[in-house]
């Protein structure tokens, strides 16, 4: 199983809302591979989708030209068809009016629009060793400052680990630094009983 399938799987609802929001406008000629209630799929949009899933352009574009992935591209543009056909369902029952749906839908909306946001800032550029032995030495620093300076294993026994560390620490710098951004730009006002202590 190719690397994308794996979270080609796990992302079918993300193909969904990728494929809805990615729609441009422009007339699309490219050959109909599924048609969900008279709503087409085309070949040219499925590329789209698989291209948006994969972080790897050569890992999406093996995706879709390797014959050995035919079931796997199968089994996506199915996932991406079935995830149109309930959002049309959804549709024609008037759930999609329905306030509770339209309140979780807007929740999703946010976090995908949050994920991206943080995606453009991510650098996959892995930490050279200096950054990491810096790292490394701020944290040794801060639990003798804590009190606990015993038992730190030496920077090559956790080198992994310290890498790791300080990638979540780069994303939530990342995620903290757009949240200030979002603030500054979309001033947010909660009535004092609503208000978070400390805000």
């Amino acid at each position: 199983m190719s690397k994308l399938t794996r979270p080609a799987v796990l992302l079918a609802g993300s193909a969904l809302l990728l494929s809805l929001a990615c729609k441009t406008g422009k007339p699309d000629a490219s050959r109909v591979i599924a048609n969900v209630g008279g709503e087409k799929i085309t070949e040219a949009e499925f590329q789209d989708v698989v291209k948006t899933l994969s972080t790897d352009p050569k890992e999406a574009q093996a995706f879709l030209s390797d014959p050995a992935a035919r079931d796997e591209r199968a089994n996506l543009a199915s996932r991406l068809a079935t995830s149109r056909a309930i959002s049309a369902y959804a549709k024609q029952t008037g759930l999609d009016q329905d306030p509770s749906v339209k309140r979780q839908l807007e929740q999703q909306q946010a976090s995908v629009y949050f994920q991206a946001l943080a995606k453009r800032r991510t650098t996959n550029a892995e930490p050279t060793d200096e950054q990491l032995k810096a790292f490394y030495q701020e944290q040794v620093e801060r639990l003798k400052a804590a009190g606990q300076a015993q038992g730190i294993p030496p920077f090559e026994a956790v080198k992994g680990q310290v890498a790791q560390s300080l990638k979540q620490k780069r994303m939530a710098d990342i995620q903290a630094s757009i949240l200030s951004e979002i603030k500054a730009k979309v001033p947010v006002t909660l009535a004092d009983d609503y208000r978070p202590a400390g805000e």
